[in-house]
């Protein structure tokens, strides 16, 4: 008989003792089983942040401005104790994308969806990135007066599109 299992009682089959199992797996085997657990929680957890769709986080789509711009606003954040806001985006096409970000004399304006402010003040909109599909870029604006705040929604206009309902955090 195997040390680990006992008769049942009427049926006469094997079972197995319940904690012998466990108790054997000795040193090794918990290391094992923690480098597996870790690898399935950091999998997911990584894969949940490089692949999430940003309309189930609260953002939201406009596939007209992504067609025209080459890319797809994932946020906009307050930052600099409220004094910059940063808008990212992440490219889709990269052709079109270097046209957006190069079109120094139209900037997308961020407006209030709160109040009837905006602001197209861009404090850094770099020229000359080697756009890549799927890397993300950003823009900074200047906030002064505090004209987008954390925790209200902002629209972003561009080229004759809108974006609204945009989530601002910081």
């Amino acid at each position: 008989m195997n040390p680990g299992t006992t008769r049942a009682a009427r049926s006469g089959e094997w079972v197995a003792r319940p904690g012998r199992a466990v108790a054997r797996l000795g040193r090794r085997g918990w290391v094992v089983v923690a480098v597996v657990l870790a690898l399935v929680v950091g999998g997911a957890v990584t894969s949940r942040m490089l692949w999430h769709d940003p309309a189930q986080a609260g953002m939201p789509l406009n596939v007209d401005l992504e067609q025209s711009a080459g890319i797809r606003f994932t946020r906009v954040a307050v930052v600099a104790d409220g004094g910059l806001l940063e808008a990212s985006y992440v490219v889709l096409d990269p052709e079109k994308a270097t046209r957006f970000q190069s079109d120094r004399e139209h900037p997308p304006a961020i407006e209030s969806e709160e109040r009837a402010e905006s602001t197209k003040r861009v404090a850094l909109m770099k020229q000359g990135h080697q756009m890549r599909a799927g890397q993300s870029y950003y823009l900074v604006y200047n906030n002064s007066g505090g004209v987008v705040r954390s925790g209200e929604t902002a629209r972003i206009v561009y080229n004759g599109f809108v974006l609204e309902h945009v989530p601002v955090i910081g």
